[in-house]
């Protein structure tokens, strides 16, 4: 880049003039943007004003008032993006939050003409003054000083990321860069290793009045830089290129980034390569789906949280299943599930299918516990029958000529409570009414059994755990406090029950889980009561 050459700049005037900012453009010197008041030499309006001058044919032109920036009220503090497309400036003009504001303009670098500015809205602007803006290389953060409340001083410095959309609330950035006194106009050098800004804090080094100020630059500070992510689809059976165009998506946030493949062929049509190519930040965890007709979707996690110095290719093979053609059902094959002492049918059975691939299809039984299993030519495929107070049985099954009809023989469980074994205390669950701890009598029954069972095995101790439905209807951010008490009490009177009936203490200990192990998962009264319980646990 060209020095400045002390003849050559001819901006300076008897005006103020001060904040500049330049714009270079392939290492040459193009414009400087800079802020002063209207004078003999310089038009613009009453108050303060941002002017332009150009660098051309190695001299400064005559300022040039931005009409398109400008307004009636103080313009000041310009800074102009490393790309020349942004001018962010301060002005207290209407419209604004109060005091100075931030606002921005962007630039058609083709006509140069500027938009109509733009306030930065709530998420930076308040009703104080804000102050100095400095945009990082890649327009990732903004960094500015404002006095509002909860500061360490009067001006403090802040710094909001750029979330892909708009700012994010910014962060005060703490000792050392803020002080007591005023700390402000911030600004990064071109090798991101060291951090200058403006402060007039009493420092034993200290000139008075404003000094320059510099720290290496912290890890808050540091921009995210580029991640390249090329990545290749292949076929997961044949290892070959996907030979259809596939669909990337790739979430941060609220951004989406949707690109389509690039398919390259031989003369005779066959796909050679499917790739892409997408243009990420490093500091950042990203979802990645690929998706293409005839395979399955793939989903996978980009983690990208470091944060590097400079731009990083990640190569990356994408791997898609194919989805097989499913052959037509080709007929329908009757079964029954019936009691394997008896013969007599279980109408209140559960049966489902279980293909090849591990998929489940529940079959609808009738009155007389009658199904029927939809199949295709040569099909393998397995059924699953249980019924209450039987034992659940699998069965594998293959299509065929032969097979005409399916019969499931259940045997029947042997009652563990009926032998009054340790086994029944476990599946034994006591039931309580809506926002009740009081144990039904319908309940005493299976507690008193439960004490019998203890009084044959001296030795065992059990946890009996309370728990609640989501019913509350009190405050929500109160709802896991009082179910938590809630079960707690109803596990509790349970134990006083077993201790009336004979049961020492010190084989019980009580815990209480509130709604957070629902046995369905159901937040209305009703197909939720199942969850108002007490169950019991050996204790080892």
């Amino acid at each position: 880049m060209k020095a400045l050459n002390q003849n050559e700049f001819t901006i300076n005037s008897d005006s103020f003039i001060g904040h500049p900012s330049v714009y270079i453009e392939n290492n040459q010197i193009k414009e400087i943007y800079f802020t002063s008041f209207k004078d003999s030499h310089l038009e613009g309006y009453a108050h303060l004003n941002i002017y332009v001058a150009k660098f051309i044919n190695n001299r400064w032109q005559k300022p040039e008032h931005l009409n398109e920036i400008n307004s009636n009220f103080d313009d000041l503090m310009p800074f102009i993006t490393k790309d020349g497309t942004k001018l962010f400036f301060v002005s207290n003009r209407p419209g604004g939050y109060g005091g100075f504001d931030i606002w921005y303009a962007e630039r058609d670098l083709k006509t140069g003409i500027w938009s109509k500015p733009v306030n930065l809205g709530p998420n930076i602007n308040t009703e104080y003054d804000e102050i100095t803006p400095f945009l990082t290389h890649n327009q990732q953060k903004l960094i500015f000083a404002s006095n509002r409340p909860g500061g360490i001083g009067g001006f403090d410095l802040y710094v909001s990321n750029f979330n892909g959309l708009d700012f994010d609330l910014p962060i005060n950035l703490g000792e050392p860069f803020n002080s007591k006194q005023n700390d402000e106009a911030l600004k990064i050098s071109d090798n991101s290793l060291w951090t200058y800004f403006s402060s007039d804090r009493f420092e034993v080094n200290a000139k008075g009045g404003y000094d320059i100020y510099r720290f290496l630059i912290p890890k808050e500070l540091v921009e995210f830089s580029k991640i390249i992510l090329k990545g290749k689809i292949l076929n997961a059976e044949t290892q070959e290129p996907v030979s259809v165009e596939a669909t990337i998506l790739i979430e941060f946030g609220l951004q989406n980034l949707v690109i389509k493949s690039d398919r390259r062929f031989k003369n005779d049509g066959k796909t050679i390569d499917n790739t892409f190519k997408a243009e990420l930040y490093s500091g950042r965890i990203y979802r990645l789906q690929i998706s293409a007709p005839g395979y399955y979707p793939l989903e996978t996690l980009l983690d990208y949280k470091e944060i590097y110095t400079e731009t990083k290719t990640d190569e990356r093979i994408f791997y898609l299943k194919p989805i097989k053609p499913i052959e037509p059902i080709i007929r329908y094959i009757p079964g029954i599930v019936i009691d394997e002492e008896t013969h007599l049918s279980l109408p209140g059975s559960q049966v489902i299918k279980i293909d090849s691939d591990g998929n489940i299809l529940e079959l609808k039984l009738d009155p007389y516990a009658q199904f029927t299993v939809p199949v295709r030519k040569n099909e393998k495929f397995q059924i699953k029958a249980s019924s209450p107070g039987y034992e659940t049985k699998i069965e594998t099954f293959k299509e065929s000529k032969e097979l005409q009809k399916i019969i499931i023989k259940l045997k029947k469980i042997q009652e563990p409570c009926e032998a009054k074994q340790l086994e029944c205390i476990w599946n034994t669950r006591i039931f309580f009414d809506l926002d009740s701890a009081e144990i039904k009598p319908t309940e005493r029954e299976k507690i008193k059994l439960i004490a019998e069972i203890l009084k044959l095995y001296p030795d065992v101790k059990i946890e009996i755990q309370g728990h609640t439905d989501r019913s509350y209807r009190g405050p929500k951010e109160k709802s896991f406090e009082y179910n938590l008490k809630l079960s707690i009490e109803r596990a509790n009177n349970v134990k006083k029950e077993l201790m009336q009936l004979g049961i020492n203490e010190n084989r019980l200990v009580v815990k209480g889980y509130s709604y957070t192990k629902p046995l369905v998962e159901a937040p209305d009264a009703i197909k939720g009561a199942i969850n108002r319980r007490v169950e019991f646990k050996e204790i080892k």
